[in-house]
């Protein structure tokens, strides 16, 4: 059987280098919820509770291990509109070119009948190709 953590130990930690909800979820086991209890709030398994739980104590453990983790680049997709797009696949060039226009990913993924995560995915890639290139 795993040793019970003292989760009380991360009061004072930075937590700011979590995710919302790693975040949420320490802070609702730091209130003294049990895992069981933190799941039926947050309305997910009691296993997902715990992976959340551990990737928190990972890394307020070792804040140096990964400082940039989950800490979201604001990038500037207007840096490409000079660039050649020919590199980057046909959906890439298309979602690039639509984020160079202003369009929120919401609205790159409602008109392709996409989701944000991928158009967030195929901007992430194009941006990757494109900085090995002209960097």
């Amino acid at each position: 059987m795993p040793a019970r953590v003292d989760y009380a130990i991360y009061a004072d930690s930075d937590l700011s280098i979590l995710t919302a909800r790693e975040r949420e979820t320490l802070i609702l086991k730091m209130q003294g919820l049990s895992t069981v209890e933190i799941s039926k709030k947050l309305n997910c398994c009691r296993q997902n509770i715990n992976a959340l739980l551990i990737k928190a104590r990972k890394k307020l453990n070792d804040p140096q291990a990964n400082p940039n983790i989950h800490r979201r680049q604001t990038i500037d997709y207007t840096q490409y509109a000079d660039c050649d797009l020919s590199v980057l696949t046909k959906l890439e060039r298309i979602f690039l070119s639509e984020k160079i226009s202003g369009k929120s990913y919401k609205e790159i993924a409602e008109q392709h009948h996409s989701t944000i995560t991928s158009v967030g995915t195929l901007l992430y890639r194009a941006h990757k190709k494109l900085d090995d290139l002209y960097s």
